[in-house]
This record gives C-alpha cells, sequence and structure tokens, in this order.
C-alpha cells in the first residue's frame, strides 16, 4: 500500500495552483471561452459547496462505518493494481494511436445528443452515437480487455448493504434534485407533455453518454484499485476528482482556438470538476456501492430538472 500523504499534499496543492493560474490568466484576457464565463461566482455558488456537502459532510457523517474490505469484497488484487498498463481504464481511452479515445467518443456522443457542436474535431462529420456504440462493444471494453484483471466484475455483486444506504440516496437525492429548482431552474411550470417526453429523454440521453462511462471507468474500474493502493479515503476521492475533470476536456463550451483559451479552458476544468469529480467518488468511497452516486448526484437528480425542458423542445423539434 502507497503513503497516501504525499499523493494527498501534491494533488491538493496542483489543484490549487492551477485554479489560481486560471484567475491570473482570466485578468489578463479580453474574452473567455463560454464554459469560463462567470467563474467566480459558480466556484463560490456551486462548486465548493458540492465539495463541502457531498466530501467534507459525507466523510464525517459516515466516519464510524466499518472500513470496507476492498480486497475481499470486490475482489482486487494489489499486485495487478499496480501495473500501469491496467491503472484507471488509461488503456481504454489512449491506446489507440489512430482513433480517438473512448472517454471523448462518450463526451462527443452526449454533445450530439444535446443537440450541441462538438470541439473533437476526429469525430467530425461522422456516426457519433454509432461510433460510441461500435467501441461500446469493441473488445477492449473494461470488463473483456484487460485479460488478468485487477478488479473483476464482481463489483458489482454486492451493491446494497442493508438499508443503511438509503438514507443517503433519500438525503442527498432530495438536495440535488430540489436545489437547482430553489435557485431557479424552471421544472415545476412545464406541462404534462414536455415532461412525458423529457424526463425519459433526459435519462436516457445522460446514461448513455455521461452515466455509464463515469460509472465504468471511475466507480468500477478505477476507485476499487485506488482504495487497495492507498490507505486514505480522500487521497482516492482527490485523485479520482482528477480522472473525472478528463471526461469534460471536450465539453460544449470549451475553446482550443488559441493558447490563451485552451488554457482558460483546461484551468477552468480542472478547478471545477475536480470538485465535481470528488463529490460523486465520495459516495462510491463510503459505501462500496458504484451506483450511489449515479442516483444522487448524476442522472436522476440534477439532470432531470436542468435538462427536461430541453430535451422536450428538441423532441418536438424531431417530430
Amino acid at each position: 500500500m502507497f503513503t497516501s500523504r504525499p499523493f494527498l499534499m501534491g494533488a491538493a496543492l496542483l489543484w490549487a495552483l492551477v485554479t489560481l493560474g486560471f484567475f491570473v490568466l482570466d485578468s489578463t484576457v479580453s474574452s473567455r471561452p463560454p464554459i469560463a464565463e462567470g467563474a467566480l461566482t459558480s466556484l463560490l455558488t456551486m462548486y465548493l459547496p458540492v465539495l463541502s456537502l457531498s466530501v467534507f459532510l459525507l466523510l464525517f457523517l459516515t466516519r464510524k462505518r466499518s472500513p470496507i474490505e476492498w480486497a475481499q469484497r470486490l475482489p482486487c488484487r494489489r499486485r495487478r493494481a499496480r501495473d500501469p498498463g491496467t491503472l484507471a481504464g488509461l488503456r481504454l481511452s489512449f491506446d489507440h494511436p489512430n482513433r480517438p479515445g473512448l472517454l471523448l467518443e462518450y463526451r462527443t456522443a452526449l454533445s450530439r445528443a444535446r443537440g450541441l457542436r462538438t470541439q473533437h474535431p476526429s469525430l467530425a462529420g461522422r456516426g457519433e452515437l454509432d461510433a460510441a456504440k461500435r467501441r461500446l462493444l469493441h473488445r477492449r471494453f473494461p470488463f473483456t480487455g484487460f485479460g488478468e484483471r485487477a478488479c473483476a466484475p464482481q463489483t458489482c455483486s454486492a451493491l446494497w448493504s442493508g438499508g443503511r444506504n438509503a438514507w443517503i440516496i433519500a438525503a442527498y437525492w432530495a438536495l440535488d434534485f430540489f436545489g437547482p429548482i430553489i435557485g431557479g431552474v424552471n421544472f415545476f411550470s412545464l406541462s404534462g407533455q414536455q415532461y412525458v417526453t423529457g424526463v425519459p429523454t433526459s435519462i436516457a440521453a445522460n446514461t448513455i453518454g455521461a452515466g455509464l462511462p463515469v460509472v465504468l471507468l471511475m466507480h468500477v474500474i478505477l476507485i476499487p484499485r485506488l482504495m487497495v493502493l492507498f490507505d486514505s479515503k480522500l487521497t482516492v476521492i482527490l485523485l479520482a476528482g482528477f480522472f473525472y475533470a478528463v471526461f469534460s476536456l471536450f465539453d460544449p463550451g470549451v475553446d482550443y482556438s488559441s493558447v490563451e483559451a485552451g488554457a482558460l479552458s483546461v484551468t477552468y476544468i480542472i478547478m471545477t470538476q475536480v470538485l465535481v469529480g470528488m463529490g460523486k467518488a465520495t459516495f462510491t468511497v463510503v459505501t462500496g456501492n458504484p451506483l450511489i452516486h449515479f442516483i444522487t448526484l448524476h442522472v436522476l437528480s440534477a439532470r432531470i430538472p436542468f435538462d427536461t425542458e430541453m430535451y422536450s423542445n428538441l423532441v418536438a423539434g424531431l417530430q
């Protein structure tokens, strides 16, 4: 098992330096990428509260839980978990030099599903959803591409631990669902037809486009390996947060047309999405269940208030 302190301090320092770099660079430019508009307000009102409520508060509330025996429960083998060729699903994403990575294809598919223009040129003019489907079935999919696996599919065999996770699901689902509505997102004033078309479409698109790759690559593959390698929950949560930020590198709103715009896009993503990823990772770390974050902080909570109206309008436009 690795000593956690150097990794924890190094990752925290890196995040702080990137955040400082973003605001220094942002103060020197006249225009910024769409994704970085209102950065300070978003950081203070959205992302730091996510860190406080979903990481530190949840760790405090579950502090008396017995440690999860990851190596026996999943199972994970430490020798294979150390193998850099299998860590973090990176082989899945970047081992084909002539093809776009799996993560980028998923993100592009999500962008296209939302009717938004992607900045990733290698998929331009192709059927992105079909491409994502083909890669989904590719032989290097997580459970078939590692040969001697560090973490076997039994990861999902013991999802629920009695009722002790029910309060986490209920409390955090309500917080994440009603929080955006209280903040002004239009949801309860929609028509019945908009709910009927928008809610299931939102769930389906976000599950395929973002939910599934996050569950598999981060919660099923990455986090169990890190929990075997490190003796600190917070270290694993922070490292997983950096991994999660990779999913947003080609989100709608990024701009890589210049060095300054690209630097602002990347630093903004690291500054904000690391915190979101930490919030998601905490649920798996404290419960051992890779699906709880999916219910409480993802597809079935905030995405429904945010996306229902948009998807209902998209469906209506196709009819």
